[in-house]
């Protein structure tokens, strides 16, 4: 079950953090301030902190990068920038993986694994999974296999993304499987307790989270190996529980004394200080304009405040002032919306990406089961938002949503994308379908677009890596493709 932060233990786990993530002059990989030695920290206090360091570092890929998959667009000072391609070097998600998540979750499974804490090792290796996975789809080539050994390695090689997924990944996730299906230790120093912030030391849901980070996998490797489609749909079946749907979500719920960074970013701005409001593709999906035509969607007041307003107008990207309507904008993130609140989580795993992975892996082979799949998943998130049965059951009996059960991609795809708001994992898809207009219908490049009239395939590599680094790879633009969606 999701657990709320435990506030000592917070306290003094952040105050450890702190001291470690205070001094950033100069950081590589391998000399790393803010990874806690064996003498600050045993495996209870590092699990406790990789655990927010690894939701800070979802909550920094989305809160520039989801200008990309046009979940938002720039507003005030960040119009028409980031979601116009401007180069950015995200050293800010680039250093919340590599300088804090990363060292600190690979401290924790050595030291689980000699310490004969499998558990530990099993949650430590989804996590890194979950992180390198993200990190590699934004940037491709990263160092891995010779990155975290001090100073030994000063400055690691930069693998292949190819190997990175092929040989890395695959040993991260079958490993998390096997070491979270063994016995638990019979000393209570070595069982996962109430550090655990996300399930309070539930393996079960840590291992139904690591199937899901393995469906993710596979189903992300599915342009490189069709094949692994129906790896994908199984180990999507075994990630979830229908008896608690998103209740075992992997997120990181926050507090009204410490709150969600989406609070602090989007929801308590003023308006005139918002670097970003939701994007007129996106608001369009559930206004009854665009795709789902006619179809109110229930969960708009959930997800934006338009002050209101009879009609919800999202802000089209990559434009300044009043260009494209952009002054007709009126829907926004605020602390009165789901992930605008104090309490808001940052989602790294959902039961409803679940489904739509499943709905999305079976709909060539049995699309009977991917219909099922594609209406747990609508209700899912909707329930995650608490949106009433009976809106739930009128949007998804709607002919325009459920097509009588002969549902496309388009619909799968679409209906993620709204459930997944905020999660840079669409973006990913996106790719992997290579901004289709027919799997994303009404999808437009930026309005001021400064890779000409392509979208943008990458991140650009962290501003200060090639000072610490000189393997940093030579890419010419952030529209050449990474190797999983050639």
């Amino acid at each position: 079950m999701m657990k709320t932060f435990n506030i000592k233990m917070t306290a003094v786990l952040i105050a450890v953090a702190s001291v470690f993530s205070s001094c950033k002059d100069a950081l590589d990989i391998n000399n790393d301030p803010s990874k806690l030695t064996p003498e600050q920290a045993n495996l209870a206090g590092l699990l406790g902190s990789t655990i927010q360091f690894t939701a800070t570092s979802f909550f920094n890929v989305g809160q520039y990068g989801n200008s990309y998959p046009q979940y938002l667009a720039g507003s005030n000072t960040y119009e028409a920038n980031i979601d116009s391609y401007n180069p950015y070097g995200f050293d800010n998600i680039w250093e919340s993986g590599y300088r804090d998540a990363m060292p600190n979750l690979k401290e924790m499974i050595t030291r689980a694994e000699t310490l004969g804490a499998p558990q530990y090792a099993g949650i430590g290796k989804t996590l890194m999974a979950l992180l390198l996975m993200q990190s590699t789809d934004i940037w491709g080539d990263l160092p891995y296999s010779q990155a975290f050994k001090g100073a030994a390695v000063p400055s690691p090689t930069y693998d292949k993304q190819e190997d990175i997924y092929n040989v890395s990944l695959k040993e991260l996730l079958d490993g998390a499987i096997a070491d979270l299906a063994k016995p638990v230790p019979a000393s209570a120093a070595l069982k996962v307790g109430t550090s655990d912030l996300i399930f309070g030391g539930t393996i079960a849901s840590w291992q139904k989270a690591a199937y899901g980070a393995r469906a993710r996998y596979y189903l992300n490797l599915s342009k490189r190996n069709p094949a692994g489609l129906v790896n994908a749909a199984a180990d999507a079946a075994l990630s979830v529980d229908e008896t608690q749907r998103s209740a075992i979500d992997v997120q990181l719920k926050y507090s009204t004394e410490r709150p969600s960074p989406w609070y602090t970013n989007l929801g308590q701005p003023a308006l005139t200080a918002k670097q970003h409001r939701p994007s007129y593709f996106m608001v369009n999906l559930m206004n009854g304009t665009g795709y789902f035509a006619g179809v109110i969607d229930p969960r708009m007041p959930k997800l934006f405040d338009n002050n209101g307003a009879a009609t919800y107008v999202g802000r089209p990207v990559g434009a300044l002032g009043n260009e494209q309507g952009a002054n007709l904008a009126n829907s926004d993130i605020t602390d009165k919306t789901f992930y605008g609140a104090r309490t808001s989580p940052v989602p790294i795993l959902t039961y409803a990406e679940m489904q739509f992975v499943r709905a999305e892996a079976l709909i060539a082979t049995n699309p009977t089961e991917a219909y099922a799949a594609y209406i747990r998943g609508i209700k899912g998130n909707m329930e995650k938002l608490g949106v009433d049965a009976a809106a739930i059951n009128a949007y998804t009996t709607n002919p325009a949503v459920t097509k009588s059960g002969n549902i496309t991609i388009t619909d799968i795809m679409l209906q993620k994308y709204i459930a997944l708001f905020l999660q840079m994992e669409t973006w990913t898809d996106m790719r992997r379908y290579q901004y289709s207009a027919t799997v994303y219908p009404g999808l437009k490049t930026p309005f001021k677009n400064l890779l000409g009239t392509v979208y943008v395939q990458r991140g650009k590599y962290p501003d200060n890596e090639p000072g610490r680094n000189p393997n940093v790879p030579q890419v010419a633009n952030q529209a050449v493709k990474l190797w999983l969606f050639n």
